[in-house]
């Protein structure tokens, strides 16, 4: 059984369950979720479980079945399981569960694939290279589990009726926390999206740009693309999920950077013919700055 640690914002739940549900697909072996400790490992208190809003397959694991494997997970990683199995204190057999913690920064870690059927996951696996090669049941799983509102289906029509290109927008705490803002100095700026949407202009006839943000009001006040333009301003934070589905629909998507979120809607856009818009960086720090392990190759580069 694979188990894994549940935290941050949506598009965060998504990469940890994605990578997990790799891991559970190689080994055929059940793939349970944590959320146990939701609140504690999530700094942004204005993140909320959001992944069961999806058709995750999934179930919550048991309070008993994590404290067995971050146990014995621990005392593997510690060494004291051999010890104990030498003096004939231990009565495992078998593979034993293993607790694995990503190391720290974005890059792409190989052996992650390498891990065992009994493994506990905890981290953020921001990597396509994790889970690229269950992703066609991943686009199954990550659809809402529930119908749309009303003012998502009269959207979903407009989408659909048009040559449509999502735009994400993420204000939030790329603005008012400091020490993010400073690591994403000079990756997302109104420059970009200037580019961006010139990109896609150059390619897509008669574009429909759809924007979505955590601060409609102002992009509303400062991006207005030359172009038929729909500002989607009717769900709140709780209902993220909609938006994300929402913006996965459009023909044509232009990302926030390293947003995990807007990644998340052009990686399940199924138009094949798509155009994917993204920054040349994920970050100014170069701990996290790994475009090559996180845009998939055939997304375009705007400049910002």
């Amino acid at each position: 059984m694979i188990i894994v640690n549940i935290m941050g914002g949506l598009g965060n739940q998504m990469f940890q369950y994605a990578t997990a549900k790799r891991l559970s697909v190689a080994h055929n072996t059940p793939l349970k979720i944590d959320a146990s400790n939701f609140d504690k490992c999530t700094p942004n208190k204005e993140h909320t479980l959001q992944l069961s809003s999806f058709k995750v397959t999934a179930p919550q694991a048991s309070r008993s079945e994590v404290a067995d494997y971050r146990r014995t997970g621990l005392k593997h990683k510690l060494g004291i399981a051999p010890l104990l199995k030498t003096l004939g204190l231990s009565n495992e057999s078998g593979e034993a569960p293993r607790v694995y913690s990503e190391p720290a920064g974005s890059a792409f870690k190989p052996e992650v694939l390498a891990l065992g059927s009994k493994t506990y996951l905890i981290g953020y696996f921001n990597s396509y290279k994790y889970f690229d090669a269950v992703k066609q049941l991943l686009i199954e799983e990550f659809s809402p589990r529930e119908g749309i509102s009303d003012a998502a289906r009269g959207l979903l029509a407009s989408i659909a009726d048009s040559n449509s290109v999502s735009v994400h927008v993420r204000r939030g705490d790329y603005v008012a926390d400091p020490n993010i803002r400073k690591d994403l100095e000079g990756v997302i700026t109104e420059r970009y999206y200037q580019n961006a949407v010139n990109c896609i202009a150059e390619r897509v006839s008669q574009p429909h740009f759809f924007m979505f943000s955590d601060d409609i009001a102002w992009v509303k006040e400062n991006l207005r693309p030359p172009h038929k333009v729909t500002y989607v301003d009717f769900n709140s934070s709780q209902r993220g999920f909609e938006d994300l589905w929402l913006m996965s629909r459009c023909k044509h998507n232009i990302t926030a950077g390293g947003s995990t979120f807007s990644w998340w809607a052009a990686y399940l856009n199924p138009n094949r013919e798509k155009v994917v818009v993204r920054t040349g960086k994920t970050s100014s720090n170069s701990a996290y700055n790994h475009p090559e392990d996180y845009f998939p190759p055939e997304w375009v580069t705007a400049k910002s």
